[in-house]
């Protein structure tokens, strides 16, 4: 076995692609990110759904090759993060008896009973599962069995996470790795990974709550007792439901451009116009250049404070009331928050203070953190890479691929076929 493996991560998001190039070392079980890039074109990508084949592709081949320049380095594997309106998730379950003498549970039987939770889905013909996630195994009653591997019973049962994805969305994906000639190695749904990079397993058991908060949508992922219970993106086909709501609205303000606006964002945007201790102007250009608007970074706070407001206090808290979970959750562990729109100044503060305010009934109130690639995740690299938020789901894609090379993963359902002979296949249709 090589002593060092190329891996590449590329999420694709939000109107844009984002990846990283690492190096994984197998002797010091080490992950060293070297390079990363993201490209924005909305009108490819959005939602997370390919909305010009052409365009993604030219975009993934763009990506791909300044990587590698940048690197210096040529893959040897490439992840796919994937994400947006047509992946779904849900809970199943299943159950079988242990038919060998000696009543030793298998391999073959813990694949066995995956397969039949996956059965009792019963999706329909126009989506595929592209993973399962085993949340707890029960054995005769006895609850919390993490590997039932080699354990004794009678009767052995799963609880379950799966991710679901419209087929048509997924053969899309393929096609346009297929045009820009690369055949991926995995898909994963990006969401998973992110959340279980940005978490300690203590905080899992007690139970915490991931916010990824991107461009378009934001996503939610609720663990309790060491498991993913949860996950969620909310999204919307009329307003971008993230970060990028806080561009549009002011763009709209201010009468100027997209990108003026994101940069306006990034540069002088806060969360809360209450952490701002020195106001000071700042000037705006119209769209057509010709005219300068003077406003203030607390009246862009109080924008952004606005769409705050109205993303999380009319759509993502109140469906997460709806969640017997959630409650219990905050009670104990902390909300997590990662995503681009993360890297927005005081973003934590603020998300507190709406939780707060709508969870007012817990004894200790709600504890926010930022999602930080921690230490102890054995990643190293370049810091500007690492503690910027817009990478951390490219660089879970990474990790996650590593720590699961060997647990079984399901795509094409139907004939078995492995995702890299489906690639292949499609690559041959557009050779």
């Amino acid at each position: 076995m090589a002593k060092e493996e190329i891996y590449c991560g590329l999420d694709l998001g939000s109107g844009r692609i984002t990846g990283v190039i690492g190096k994984y070392d197998y002797e010091r079980d080490l992950i060293e990110i070297v390079a990363g890039k993201q490209l924005v074109d909305r009108e490819a990508l959005s939602v997370g759904v390919v909305k010009d084949i052409e365009k993604t592709s030219g975009l993934v081949s763009e990506i791909i090759s300044e990587l590698e320049e940048i690197s210096k380095l040529e893959r040897t594997k490439l992840i796919i993060g994937v994400r947006g309106m047509f992946v779904n998730t849900y809970n199943t379950s299943a159950q079988i008896p242990i038919t060998s003498t000696d009543k030793t549970i298998t391999v073959e039987d813990q694949e066995k009973i995956l397969d039949h939770a996956i059965k009792n889905l019963r999706i329909s013909t126009d989506r595929d599962i592209i993973d399962i996630i085993p949340q707890e195994y029960i054995i005769d009653g006895q609850p919390g069995i993490s590997n039932p591997v080699n354990m004794e019973g009678s009767m052995l049962e799963v609880q379950a996470h799966t991710v679901v994805a419209y087929m048509s969305f997924l053969r899309n994906i393929e096609r346009t790795f297929a045009l820009a000639d690369c055949i991926p190695d995995d898909i994963l749904y990006g969401l998973i990974p992110l959340s279980q990079l940005v978490t300690e397993l203590e905080e899992r058991k007690l139970g915490c709550l991931v916010i990824d908060f991107n461009g378009q949508t934001i996503g939610v992922v609720i663990y309790n007792n060491g498991c993913i219970r949860y996950s969620k993106e909310f999204y919307s086909n009329e307003i971008d439901m993230g970060a990028d709501l806080i561009t549009k609205e002011l763009a709209a303000y201010y009468k100027t451009s997209w990108n003026i606006a994101e940069n306006i964002k990034y540069q002088y945007g806060v969360s809360q116009p209450s952490i701002i201790r020195k106001d000071e102007p700042v000037e705006i250009p119209s769209r057509d250049g010709k005219n300068i608007k003077v406003t203030s970074k607390k009246e862009i706070a109080k924008i952004i404070a606005e769409v705050l407001e109205g993303l999380f206090l009319d759509r993502i808290i109140p469906e997460l009331k709806n969640n017997p979970l959630v409650e219990s959750v905050l009670q104990y562990g902390d909300i997590v928050v990662v995503g681009g729109g993360a890297n927005l100044l005081g973003i934590t503060n603020a998300i507190k203070e709406l939780f707060n305010s709508e969870y007012s009934e817990l004894e200790n109130g709600v504890d926010v953190r930022p999602g930080n690639i921690g230490l102890e995740n054995a990643i190293v690299g370049d810091e500007d890479i690492i503690s910027n938020f817009s990478y951390t789901t490219a660089i879970s894609l990474i990790k996650h691929q590593i720590l699961n090379k060997q647990r079984k993963r399901f795509f094409n359902k139907e004939n078995k076929k492995s995702i890299k002979g489906i690639f292949k296949k499609i690559w041959r249709i557009f050779e």
